[in-house]
């Protein structure tokens, strides 16, 4: 019977997700841009398919093969790449669900999925992407919270075998290593976790030997001065100056911090492998085998790593105005991605008060003896990926809120705990408000769908390059990869700008003209 509920459970889920995303799909190639592309031309050129996205050694591609797969029976179209994402993303959902009712309760868990579904315009666009690095997280994200909670869970019970317990870690090692080979967003649940069992539990490392005081108080007092070297960089504009003959630099403050961080995780590491020792075998090996796609790829691989952008308190400050007029209200969903306005914006005193309400309820919850890491991670996820947002150096303009999207992991379910806090204190009050929730989001994306024109300047491009009789061209990379894609290769772009993907493609262009000069 309960398989039978859940199954139903699913199917909801996935006609009510497919049903809303459905209108944005069919204008898919109103918002497809020049990474997605690569990912279309990556699918039909399995035989070539780089484990990371083309010229990266950084950015992992599962969703390729999906691509590949998909474009083999209906045929490569912008509408089968970003049908894959919403294929994971449903996905995701079903098991999202599963792991919200164990860490709260059934009717948090559908809230949360509901506002999943209807979601912002920024979430509708991510979940829709053809570059599936968002939707890729979740997923594996979720897989690994999942094991993580049936491991917690599994000592509980009357009798608990040590085959599922292992087959749990395994598989939360398991999806940790796909995490860190899809992208670095993973980072952020790693952190998040940390924290809400440190807050918990408050654990006591006791230190044993001479050699192991000294080395925890070397790498404290390392962790400490790249942490303070951050901040004189961040604040005074950093270090340069010649110490016994030596020139020492520390001008970067998130290069600084990216150290001490590593140092720091290193530390855990050693300490944790000291602790566990051989039961740590097994979690290991399925850690390397989830990572394996990334330790294959990067043999040989010279393509780009991922850019650390520097950001002190001036550069901060000066960009204060993009965050909060632009980034921010496009990552809540009061502007649409292209910055236009979707809601009237005060409204986001509503969502602060439900979140103030949310955090609230799982307060109370968390001095209880019910508390347990996952109750704390959701509402500590946000905080926790905002501040490694500014530390790791990811913001370079308004468009990077792209990097803050992981957050949405998190946000439906911290909204859903707090309209559960108002529906069991009044439930008409509850559905009122979770109906407005509902109701502000199709609002702002109905303002984006209704803004969704076609791509007229590709159009004209395509037509006046056929016009021509051009088969081979340079173009900005936001153009090329695109017209590449839309064209099935009949005419072949590669960017003049930007990064040159695919060494074919930069072959077969070599000598040939730019757009601009063709289609003046």
């Amino acid at each position: 019977m309960n398989r039978r509920i859940w199954l139903f459970g699913d199917l909801v889920i996935a006609a009510a997700a497919i049903a809303a995303r459905l209108p944005f799909l069919l204008r898919g190639d109103r918002f497809f841009d020049a990474d997605e592309a690569v990912e279309g031309l990556m699918a039909r050129h399995l035989g070539d398919h780089s484990l990371f996205l083309w010229g990266q050694r950084y950015k992992g591609t599962p969703e390729v093969l999906l691509s590949g797969a998909v474009f083999r029976v209906a045929g490569s179209s912008v509408i089968a790449l970003k049908a894959v994402t919403l294929a994971c993303f449903v996905v995701f959902l079903c098991l999202n669900v599963r792991l919200l009712e164990r860490v709260f309760s059934r009717r948090v868990a559908w809230i949360a999925t509901a506002l999943f579904i209807a979601g912002p315009p920024s979430l509708v666009l991510w979940t829709l992407s053809g570059s599936a690095e968002i939707v890729m997280t979740f997923l594996v994200g979720t897989i690994g919270l999942l094991a993580i909670e049936r491991a917690r869970s599994a000592p509980n019970a009357p009798v608990a075998p040590a085959a599922p317990l292992k087959g749990a870690l395994y598989t939360a090692a398991l999806a940790l290593g796909l995490g860190f080979w899809i992208q670095q967003y993973i980072l952020y649940y790693v952190a998040s976790l940390a924290v809400a069992a440190f807050l918990l539990y408050r654990p006591t490392l006791a230190i044993r030997g001479t050699v192991s005081r000294v080395a925890l108080a070397v790498m404290s007092a390392a962790v400490l001065l790249y942490v303070v070297l951050g901040l004189v960089a961040f604040f005074a504009g950093g270090l340069d100056v010649r110490v016994l003959g030596a020139h020492v630099t520390a001008t970067h403050p998130q290069k600084m911090w990216w150290i001490a961080g590593a140092i720091a995780a290193a530390g855990v590491l050693a300490a944790v492998i000291a602790v566990f020792r051989q039961r740590l075998l097994g979690p290991a090996v399925a850690f390397l085998i989830g990572y394996s796609p990334a330790i294959i790829g990067r043999i040989g691989n010279r393509g780009l790593g991922a850019p650390i952008n520097r950001l002190d308190v001036r550069g901060l400050l000066g960009a204060l105005p993009d965050i909060n007029g632009v980034m921010l209200p496009v990552l809540l969903g009061f502007r649409d991605p292209t910055g236009a306005r979707t809601a009237f914006q005060p409204l986001v005193l509503v969502l602060l008060a439900l979140a103030l309400l949310s955090y609230r309820a799982v307060w109370k919850t968390s001095t209880s003896f019910r508390a347990r890491p996952l109750n704390l991670f959701f509402h500590l996820f946000p905080i926790v990926a905002v501040a490694m947002f500014l530390v790791s150096g990811s913001y370079i303009d308004a468009q990077s809120y792209r990097y803050l999207m992981p957050i949405y992991a998190a946000l439906p379910v911290i909204y859903a705990v707090g309209v559960d806090a108002v529906w069991r204190t009044a439930r008409p009050a509850g559905v009122v408000l979770l109906l407005f929730m509902l109701g502000l989001f199709a609002a702002e994306q109905m303002a984006w769908y209704r803004r969704l024109a076609p791509d007229t300047r590709r159009e004209q491009t395509i037509a006046c390059l056929e016009r021509a009789g051009i088969t081979a061209a340079r173009a900005p990379y936001w153009q090329s990869y695109p017209v590449t894609f839309l064209t099935r290769e009949r005419i072949i772009v590669s960017p003049i700008d930007g990064i040159d993907r695919y060494a074919p493609y930069s072959e077969a262009t070599r000598n040939a003209p730019a757009v601009e000069q063709v289609c003046k």
